[in-house]
């Protein structure tokens, strides 16, 4: 009996399962094989990939997958993707239940990446690794995006390990193309992702660790959502060296990195917003050790211990970049500028073209990108070292600051707010120097305190070398002051200010010509400064020079110290001077001051010291119409008192100068050597006082020179060729009065446009004009003491007459007054006669007497017409000497006899007759000098010791009837 119809269908159920779990089995068990057989064929002729696929073994009991080592290879048959081995463990009825692909374990073991960047295809990033896979990838369907909107499968495995892996990148290009990275090994690649799935807001932890370029480790580990892509983690690499980057930076430095690697931590956050995926990273730190950076030719320039960057925030989504610090440990600088002031780390940036716009740009339809927003909070150097060789003296000198530390306060993409500056060094060693201000960054602007202390002076000398004929031995510079640097929008100053003050210390200053001292100041306190660069005007309160000492000298050619202090300098062309800047200082004020003048053109030399120099200038400029305020008291050779008063501006185009000057009780035996030199003797004895009173108006100098000298005596005659030969005795004697004391007054003038011009030499030259003048014309000189003539210097007398007239004594009474004051003062008298018309006068005379001797009374032939006793001598005087009488001569001449014509001729014939010697002459010459001795001594007082008669020697070319009179001493 046949069975009913289920149970017959119910075994041939059975039967179908049991003949479908064999051939399952069957199926289970040489797929593998077929897989592994045909799969790569199969690949290769329809997609073209290189495949080589290992053994594929397949559990049943415990259901599990493992491949063996298996690559995907490039053309040259070289590996792309390759491992060693990937074992699966499925939970093959959790994912019947949960229709889902849920797997115990993933194990992927030595798997391997060599990936090469390709050359660019119409602007398109190809890889080795994309270019392999383009077949394949091109055959997939685009999704439908209605289909697209499904739930994916869900994908879920309990453990996924990668271990052992290696990843390689090279970059086929040039190392000069864009994007270029130098190549990259990341070796003993460990991942570990426990609990991985794909479900929606699950987020998948992981570990993953590796060795880039075998040395530096890195580590990242955090969680992640597979579908969105959000997670968060931290991510650190540790020593990276750097070198090997160089071609990154080749085409903008020229610089090696011979040492230095990087380290980074960071923590980052991705998080899925209406924008997409948004990125963060926080906690990052980037620190760069021990780097050597030199110049292509090997040469190191700088190096450092370490620069952090510590606290580095960015924020994608808010476009932002904050850090909290940037610290520099030990940085080492070494540069060079030539005497053209060019640096030569210039010349490691390499100058790149212009960049060009995009059509877009240059059309202006593309849309400016918002601008980042950054924060750098804190910069530190500490332990810098900055070593310059500047040239701009003409030499190489090295410049050193060491013990840099710098701290700038915060710093951003809002530029136009100050920052916290603060910054101190020690320059070569020696001089301290700091700064604590501000610093903005744009508009630029830097203000704040700086303080300098302990700068040697002497670091000058080698810019002073070719300009000036000095030495700067020695002295210490100490300065405060503030500055204000400030630029507009277009980078153009807007203002430049410096406040203060500083001092000098030790300040000593040597001529290179003789290596002696010139210039020293104990010191020099300046205060009160105030520079703006921008209006160029300079102010200083008050600058006080404690022992100031000074040197000026007159070398053996007569050429001054000072003039030769500035040394010729080739012409400069080229040179464009802006205007000069205003000057003002309030007062100068000098304590315990000396002035050493000496003139080694005079043997023996001149050496005279102004000591005790103290006092002030008050409103010192360069500005037209203004003039400073002198007022200095000082001593020389430490007791002879030196005022000085007066105004002068010496700063402006057209100098002027009123200054008066009063030296009180010089000892005139300093002087000797001028006196030596120019006069021929030594001063022996006397005191010099002097009231100077100088003018200049633009170059033209005027001076008055009151000059009162007392008690002067001359020493020993000295040889001199400058000497002019100039009886001083007798022109001290002139000038002195009656207390020994000598006043002159010399006016002096000259032109300071002159090639030659000296006032030492003007001076010399209007005194030795003054006593020349005094000497040669001394007479004019008592005439000026006595407010008499100036023709003191003769009497004139009447024809054969030895008497003085009323008009002689008034005159002689004018010339005995300046006598008495000028007591060594001794006067030589000597008469003088006209010898062709006094000689017939003496005749007339004498005849007069040989008529009075006739007469018996006094004859005079004036009153012969009224005198007939005098008309009878005169003819019986004419018979006795003519033998014959008058009668005879009225016949022989013609004239009427007793007539006054007759009378006449007869007195010319008998004058003839009368003898008359040079003794005659003589006689009355002398009897003209005594008289004039007479009246002087008898009626004026003078000391008959003081006048001398001197002989007169007649001789027939005198043709003055005089007294001359000369001075002696």
């Amino acid at each position: 009996m046949s069975k009913p119809l289920p149970v017959r269908l119910l075994r041939y159920l059975l039967y179908l399962c049991a003949a479908l779990l064999i051939a399952l089995s069957i199926l289970l068990w040489q797929a593998p094989g077929l897989t592994q057989r045909h799969l790569p064929g199969w690949l290769a002729k329809h997609y073209g990939l290189q495949l080589t696929l290992g053994k594929i073994e397949v559990a049943l009991r415990q259901p599990s997958l493992t491949i063996g080592p298996t690559a995907l290879l490039d053309g040259q048959q070289k590996p792309i993707l390759a491992f060693e081995q990937l074992h699966l463990v499925p939970k093959v009825k959790e994912s019947w239940l949960h229709k889902a692909v849920l797997l115990e374990e993933a194990v992927l073991t030595r798997p391997t990446l060599n990936l090469v960047r390709l050359e660019d295809k119409k602007g398109e990033v190809r890889f080795n690794l994309t270019e392999a896979l383009a077949p394949l990838l091109a055959s997939i369907p685009t999704s439908d995006p209605a289909q697209s909107a499904t739930e994916p499968l869900r994908v879920q495995i309990t453990r996924v390990a990668l271990a052992q892996g290696q990843i390689q990148y090279r970059d086929s290009r040039k190392n000069t193309s864009p994007g270029w990275v130098p190549p990259l090994t990341l070796g003993d690649l460990a991942l570990q992702l426990p609990e991985f799935s794909t479900e929606a807001t699950r987020s998948n932890p992981y570990r993953l660790s590796a060795i880039l370029n075998k040395k530096s480790p890195l580590k990242a580990e955090g969680e992640l959502d597979i579908m969105t892509g959000a997670g968060k983690g931290k991510i650190s690499l540790d020593k990276l060296a750097l070198a090997p980057f160089a071609p990154l930076w080749a085409p903008y430095l020229k610089v090696n990195l011979a040492k230095g690697d990087a380290s980074a931590a960071l923590d980052y956050r991705l998080v899925q917003g209406k924008q997409g995926l948004g990125w963060q990273l926080s906690k990052g730190k980037l620190v760069l050790n021990n780097w050597q950076l030199k110049r292509p030719k090997g040469a190191e320039f700088a190096r450092f211990n370490q620069l952090a960057l510590t606290g580095i925030r960015l924020d994608g989504n808010k476009q932002s970049l904050d850090v909290d610090a940037a610290t520099l440990k030990a940085p080492v600088i070494s540069a060079v500028l030539d005497d053209k002031q060019q640096l030569d780390l210039a010349d490691l940036l390499i100058p790149q073209p212009p960049t060009k716009a995009s059509k877009q740009q240059q059309t202006g339809k593309s849309k400016a990108a918002a601008p980042w927003r950054w924060q750098l909070k804190q910069t530190r150097i500490s332990g810098g070292n900055l070593k310059l060789t500047e040239s701009s003296s003409g030499k190489p000198l090295a410049r050193e600051l060491t013990g840099l530390e710098l701290t700038l306060g915060a710093l951003g993409s809002a530029t136009d707010q100050p920052s916290p500056l603060t910054l101190s060094s020690m320059l070569n060693q020696q001089s301290r120097l700091s700064f604590e201000g501000s610093l903005t960054p744009a508009p630029f602007a830097l203000n704040g305190d700086i303080k300098q202390q302990g700068l040697p002076l002497a670091w000058a000398q080698p810019y002073l070398q070719d300009l000036l004929r000095i030495k700067v031995q020695d002295g210490l510079l100490t300065s405060h002051t503030k500055l204000a640097l400030t630029t507009d929008n277009k980078g153009a100053l807007s203002q430049l200010e410096v406040t203060g003050g500083f001092d000098v210390d030790k300040l000593y200053v040597l001529d290179r010509a003789d290596n002696q001292r010139l210039l020293q100041i104990e010191r020099l306190q300046l205060s009160g400064l105030r520079y703006d660069g921008l209006s160029q005007q300079l102010k200083i309160g008050d600058i006080l020079l404690r022992q100031p000492f000074a040197r000026i000298e007159i070398n053996e050619e007569g050429i001054t110290n000072v003039q030769q202090l500035l040394l010729p300098q080739p012409g400069n062309k080229g040179a464009s001077s802006g205007p000069a800047p205003r000057i003002l200082i309030d007062q100068v004020r000098t304590e315990q001051g000396n002035l050493r003048f000496a003139d080694r053109s005079l043997s023996p030399e001149f050496v005279v010291d102004i000591a005790s120099l103290a006092g002030q200038s008050r409103h010192i400029s360069n500005i037209p119409g203004q003039r400073s305020e002198l007022a200095f008291n000082g001593k020389v050779d430490r007791y002879a008192p030196v005022t000085i008063r007066g105004g002068t501006n010496l700063l402006i185009d057209d100098p002027v100068l009123d200054v008066a000057v009063a030296f009180t009780n010089l000892e005139l035996t300093t002087f000797t050597p001028y006196s030596s030199t120019y006069a021929g003797y030594a001063i022996d004895k006397g005191q010099l006082s002097m009231k100077l009173n100088y003018k200049l108006q633009g170059n033209r100098l005027e001076g008055d020179n009151d000059i009162t000298i007392k008690k002067l005596q001359l020493g020993e005659k000295i040889k001199s060729e400058q000497a002019k030969d100039l009886p001083l005795g007798l022109a001290i004697a002139l000038l002195s009065d009656s207390s020994g004391v000598i006043k002159m007054n010399l006016k002096v003038k000259g032109d300071l446009d002159q090639p030659n011009f000296s006032l030492g030499n003007i001076f010399w030259d209007v005194l030795g004009n003054t006593l020349t003048k005094a000497i040669t014309s001394p007479f004019s000189l008592l005439a000026s003491l006595t407010g008499g003539t100036k023709d003191l210097d003769e009497l004139p007398f009447l024809a054969g007459d030895p008497s003085l007239t009323p008009s002689q004594q008034t005159k002689l009474g004018k010339l005995a007054q300046a006598l008495k004051e000028r007591p060594k003062l001794s006067m030589n008298i000597r008469g003088k006669v006209n010898f062709n018309e006094e000689r017939p006068i003496l005749q007339r005379q004498k005849l007069e007497r040989v008529l009075a001797k006739i007469t018996g009374s006094p004859a005079d032939l004036a009153q012969l017409e009224q005198d007939p006793p005098l008309q009878a001598a005169l003819g019986e005087a004419y018979e006795t000497k003519f033998k014959e009488d008058l009668g005879d001569l009225a016949d022989r001449l013609k004239l009427p006899e007793q007539s006054p014509a007759l009378r006449a001729q007869a007195v010319l014939l008998l004058r003839d007759q009368q003898l008359i010697t040079a003794k005659s002459l003589r006689n009355l010459a002398m009897r003209r000098a005594q008289n004039t001795k007479e009246f002087l001594v008898d009626t004026q007082g003078i000391a008959p010791e003081r006048l001398f008669v001197l002989d007169s020697q007649v001789k027939e070319t005198d043709k003055e009837a005089k007294v001359v009179l000369t001075l002696d001493n």
